[in-house]
């Protein structure tokens, strides 16, 4: 070996110690973040709904929350504590910085951006799917422990010489750990199969290469067909199998697509519609995201329903800005000499907010188009039947 290539591995050892070093501290760093916000968390609850992430706020762009959620553990938090601890200190020393970073990484952003999106297409096909979970704390500190068993138990079984014994006391031991995870928070919900994916994600972290394999696969799989297709039919030689699989693929791509694109474009066109009686009356009997006002003393009350707007021009430092419109659902409940009036915000194809308000007389005519059920639910009628209150 020459001087030049001694030097050269010198300096690639000492880079590689380097960044060994630097990964050890960072580690140990977050170890302490982790532990002190933990503990000052569970003392203020204002800690968790700052720092925890939701599918809500990641739906909205809030991609930060997926950093801060990794310094937070669930409860009870010192069985979490030692349990995180206990992980990165073994992840650290067996599998090294690299793997340690990596299925950190994997576990965090990845195995949770995964789990949000299958909730959000779950949302596209069912209105109100998942609705108890999609603005709940997401801690996510158990998903990056569940990414470094992960890695440890696919360390452990790619030793060689493991027997078959050993290796189903490895598959034993992970199923004892999400056992005891279970048996210690029972409230199993969608956003618990972060876990499991978090392990899948885990498992490939410490297979040298495989993640590489897969994006490859995933990537530059259809370009390689393409290209030999290309080059048999130049050729004067085309086969079969790699003319039909590129023109099949897509389109099963494409069938397999073609509902969550269905349901995205009638997402938009919703959320443009114009409002009318019976979108109102609609969204009064079926809306989930918005209370429907109590009018329960009214159940044998005269109902008109009808859409109303409202015509606004801003200005500001002496320049005019252009007039915005505002449309209304208009609920009138008549009993009697008293009448209830509620008007329904109309946004984004849909009734946003209620606003309630009485009075004692109408000084115009009312078409009396629906009734009241005795379950608060409103049917509309066909014969248009005006009418006038006044006291």
């Amino acid at each position: 070996m020459d001087l030049r290539a001694l030097v050269s591995a010198v300096v690639r050892s000492a880079a590689g110690h380097s960044r060994r070093s630097l990964g050890r501290l960072l580690a140990i760093t977050w170890l302490v973040a982790v532990v002190n916000v933990s503990i000052a968390a569970n003392a203020r609850p204002g800690w968790v709904s700052a720092l925890a992430a939701s599918p809500d706020r990641v739906r909205e762009g809030k991609l930060w929350f997926l950093v801060s959620s990794a310094v937070l553990v669930d409860r009870p938090v010192a069985l979490s504590l030692l349990s995180f601890t206990a992980l990165a200190v073994s992840a650290l020393i067996l599998c090294g910085t690299r793997t340690f970073w990596w299925s950190a990484f994997l576990g965090q952003v990845l195995a949770t951006m995964l789990v949000y999106a299958f909730i959000g297409v779950a949302r596209w096909f069912v209105v109100g799917a998942f609705d108890s979970s999609v603005a709940s704390p997401d801690y996510g500190v158990s998903t990056v422990c569940a990414a470094w068993l992960g890695s440890i138990a696919a360390l452990m079984w790619r030793r060689r010489g493991r027997s078959a014994l050993g290796k189903l006391s490895i598959a034993s031991s992970c199923v004892a750990v999400g056992l005891f995870a279970y048996s210690v928070r029972p409230d199993v919900s969608v956003l618990s199969s972060e876990h499991l994916v978090a392990f899948a994600l885990g498992v490939g972290a410490a297979i040298p290469g495989l993640m590489r394999r897969l994006f490859d696969l995933m990537l530059r799989g259809p370009i390689e067909m393409v290209r030999a297709l290309t080059l048999s039919t130049v050729s004067g030689r085309p086969k079969p199998a790699r003319a039909v699989l590129p023109v099949v693929l897509p389109l099963v791509i494409a069938i397999a697509l073609a509902p969550s694109g269905l349901a995205a474009l009638h997402h938009q066109i919703a959320t443009h519609l114009e409002p009318t009686v019976s979108r109102c009356a609609r969204d009064w009997n079926e809306l989930n995201a918005v209370s429907r006002p109590p009018v329960g003393a009214y159940s044998s009350s005269l109902v008109s329903l009808a859409v109303t707007h409202n015509t606004l021009a801003g200005e500001g430092n002496g320049k005019s800005h252009r007039a915005f419109r505002t449309d209304y659902c208009r609920f009138t409940f008549i009993e009697g000499a008293r009448a209830l009036v509620v008007l329904g915000w109309w946004h984004r194809g849909r009734v946003d907010r209620w606003n309630i308000s009485f009075a004692s007389r109408t000084t115009s005519a009312l078409t009396n188009n629906a009734t009241l059920e005795r379950d608060g639910r409103l049917r509309l009628r066909n014969r248009r039947d005006h009418l006038s209150l006044a006291s």
